[in-house]
């Protein structure tokens, strides 16, 4: 088949990047010479495309870094792809998930839905020996970038721990997010990709929507995780038990944005601690069946 050369602005957040490596594999098996080049923002998209063997090149997102691309694609002197599925609002638009609805833009036939995150041996033995350390390690995050509306009570979280001494949690994420009691702490102390390590030697995760939700695809990580403003027709992912209401005024992501829900997010506070816990001990103890 004719050689052809994707170029990739890619951009939204971490989730967003992780969401579209699907389209990368599903475009190297409909134009097996293709060479693909993805732009993004440094130290951002990179972490996730780093290593990713369907990728040529990765180059900056910058007139600075990058001035020949960057003035390529502003004098239209070559064919740029836009990564932003984000632009057609697919909490309401769609009922499909999000890797599908890339793989759409890209007109590619056969996308796969599963996230590809490639880390190292080095990455990998790096993550097991920081989980081994702990008993029965699932990690946590608690906080969605995208949307306050996605966030869970902090003292259901710590009510949930206590509820399960025979667990060791694990909280990744910022420095800045609020600190779960009863958790190991790790907020601010690693590195993107050393939280991706640190996901792929736990037995479980339980969290809001967020780029470590979607990660879990990458590593097929029986997970829990808390859907509210977004719907898990777009957002979730088959190896997770996604948590949903769906009330009348849900989903809401694409209309509120960052703005405060008026109704105080019930979508989120009638997650019960119970139905939480229950949902987590189903998928940790089908990993013993």
């Amino acid at each position: 088949m004719k050689r052809k050369t994707f170029r990739i602005i890619a951009l939204g957040g971490l989730g967003d990047m992780l969401l579209s490596t699907p389209v990368f594999s599903a475009l190297k098996r409909e134009y097996p010479n293709c060479k693909i080049i993805v732009l993004c923002w440094k130290g951002w998209g990179r972490e996730i495309y780093i290593h990713n063997p369907n990728i040529d090149k990765i180059r900056p997102n910058s007139l600075f870094a990058n001035p020949r691309d960057y003035i390529a694609y502003y004098l239209k002197l070559a064919k740029f792809d836009v990564l932003n599925y984000g632009a057609f609002h697919p909490g309401l638009t769609y009922e499909i998930n999000a890797t599908q609805i890339i793989g759409d833009m890209f007109g590619v036939k056969h996308c796969g839905s599963k996230v590809e995150v490639y880390l190292t041996g080095k990455e990998e033995e790096w993550g097991r020996r920081t989980m081994a350390e702990f008993r029965n390690p699932i990690v946590i995050h608690i906080t969605s970038a995208s949307s306050k509306n996605q966030n869970w009570p902090r003292q259901n979280w710590e009510e949930l721990i206590r509820s399960l001494p025979e667990y060791t949690f694990i909280q990744i994420g910022s420095s800045f997010e609020e600190k779960v009691e009863g958790a190991v702490d790790l907020r601010g102390k690693t590195s993107f990709r050393e939280g991706l390590s640190i996901l792929r030697s736990s037995i479980s995760f339980v969290g809001v929507v967020s780029s470590f939700s979607h990660a879990t695809s990458a590593f097929g990580i029986p997970g829990v995780v808390l859907f509210g403003a977004s719907t898990p027709k777009v957002w979730g992912h088959p190896n997770n038990i996604n948590l949903y209401k769906n009330l009348r005024c849900a989903p809401c992501f694409d209309l509120l944005l960052d703005s405060t829900c008026p109704y105080g997010s019930p979508c989120m506070s009638g997650i019960t601690v119970e139905e939480v816990r229950n949902a987590l001990l189903s998928q940790v103890n089908g990993l013993k069946n």
